[in-house]
Formats: C-alpha cells, structure tokens, sequence
C-alpha cells in the first residue's frame, strides 16, 4: 500500500512492513483439553516487557498458538525470512507462564506472516485526496489486527467508494491519511 499510493499519489504513508512468525507449541499430553476451545483457557495478549498474544488450541490440536508481536522490516517483494523475533525470550515466556503445561523448549510449528504496520498500530481507511480527491478509497495498515475487522472494514470501503460516506454511526477520521501529518506516532 505504501508504494502504490506514493506512486500514484505521491502521498507518503507511514505504513512499513514487518516479518513475524507465529508459533504453535505442543501441550503436554493429559492437559490438551484444558487449552482447547471452549475450554477456560482464554485468547490472550501479554503487554508485560514483551508483547505476547495467543489463542487456544484451535487451527492445530493440541497446539497452542504464541506469538511475540515483534518483527524485523522487511521488503515485501523480497522477503527473507528470519529466525524470528524474540524467539528465546518466548520461550522463556512460555516456561514461566504455562507452568509446565506446555512444551516450551521448541515450537512444533512455525508461520511466517507479514504485518503492515502503521505507527499507531491502527489501520488505514480514507480517500487518497489530493487530485484524486474522493475518486480514490484506500484501506490498509492493518497492524495484524485487520482481519478481525474485515466484514466491516469491507463493508465502509465499500460504502465511502459508492457512497462516499459510511453507513450509520460510523467515523473514520481517527483512521484518515492525515493523521499522521504532524504526529507520526
């Protein structure tokens, strides 16, 4: 999105790219129901020296989904993945949070991912402006958050391009181009 809005519009959105690698690590045998979904245990995220979240055990059985989010930049047309962010103080987060339910030495899988990430963590939704004035929509920056968005991000994108206005109480100011004017951050 950063390129191609540079370079029809020449606006410079604040949007880089990030590698992060999501984790699945095994639990340990007799305490897989205990991570599952519908379970007790929660989707969660961690804002202590390392920002962990994660889900239940739910995409793999048996697995549970931690992840640092953290990552290195990166160019999306030539991405080289790395080892990951943060990898051992993971599992240092793992030993010490899941009390020996979970197996913390190495994980059983790993995702390479690609965040688009804004400076404020929040997404991108406005009209590009400038010549194009409200000719042109554009959605993105999602911080890795966007896709739980997504039918009502979808939805507003389509509405400004038909309508030029969202639909109900909607406001999308807070998510405009120009925010990151003076502000960066």
């Amino acid at each position: 999105m950063r390129k191609l809005v540079k370079k029809v519009s020449g606006v410079q959105i604040p949007i880089k790219p990030l590698e992060i690698n999501v984790f699945y690590w095994k639990v340990k045998e007799g305490h897989e129901g205990d991570f599952a979904i519908g379970g007790d245990f929660p989707t969660f995220s961690s804002h202590g020296g390392l920002h962990v979240f994660g889900t239940p055990s739910l995409e793999y059985p048996g697995l549970v989904k931690v992840v640092v989010e953290a990552g290195d930049t990166c160019d999306p047309d030539k991405r080289e993945w790395g080892p990951g962010a943060k990898v051992e103080e993971l599992k240092e987060w793992i030993k010490k949070s899941f009390n020996g339910f979970v197996e913390w030495r190495e994980p059983v899988m790993k995702q390479a991912c690609m965040y688009s990430m804004t400076p404020d963590h929040d997404y991108v939704v406005d009209f590009l402006g400038g010549h194009f004035g409200k000719d042109v929509v554009v959605g993105g920056g999602f911080s890795g958050h966007g896709f739980k968005m997504a039918p009502v991000i979808g939805r507003v994108l389509a509405e400004l391009a038909v309508d030029g206005v969202p639909s109900g109480q909607i406001d999308i100011k807070p998510f405009g181009i120009g925010r990151f004017n003076n502000s960066p951050k």
